[in-house]
């Protein structure tokens, strides 16, 4: 074998040692995609059931969303922060699915929730008074959604179950 026969045999091993290479970190990209994914999923549950147990803690927070009355400072204070906790993880999702990170259905499934919280008047108005503490695009992104769509009911069937 001559040095040059040699020197080609090396180039050729060089260029399937380069292609592996690019092949493995190929893999380990996609890896690492799919890792924040799914990270950034267990977040969004996370942050979803933290808010749903709070209604399990403290049931009156739905009564204080929908009765009549007027609430005491109290109240609306604990409105107020449970409100901002549940639109700050819609924040959250809101912005993955901006950079990319959650499918656009699944960003479609998590700001399902925004017409729960915002669902009573006494909501959106708590939500006037909230959202200055928000990113203005998401802010703007929720008063588009929220345009027109009347109040829930869920209070009031939640009341009339037997």
């Amino acid at each position: 074998m001559t040095l040059e026969q040699a020197a080609l045999i090396a180039q050729i091993v060089g260029v399937v040692v380069v292609a592996a290479t690019l092949i493995y970190l190929a893999l380990q990209v996609h890896q690492g995609a799919q890792q924040m994914r799914s990270e950034a999923r267990q977040a969004q549950l996370t942050y979803d059931q933290t808010g749903v147990y709070k209604f399990v803690d403290f049931p009156e927070l739905g009564r204080i969303f929908s009765q009549t009355e007027t609430p005491s400072f109290e109240e609306k204070t604990k409105l107020f922060f449970w409100m901002i906790g549940q639109m700050r993880a819609r924040e959250y999702e809101w912005l993955q699915f901006q950079n990319g990170a959650i499918t656009k259905e699944s960003w479609e499934t998590y700001r399902g929730v925004i017409f729960f919280v915002l669902g009573t008047e006494r909501g959106r108005a708590l939500w006037q008074v909230c959202q200055g503490y928000f990113n203005p695009g998401f802010v703007e992104m929720v008063a588009g959604m929220m345009t027109d769509v009347p109040p829930i009911d869920l209070w009031d069937r939640l009341h009339a179950i037997e």
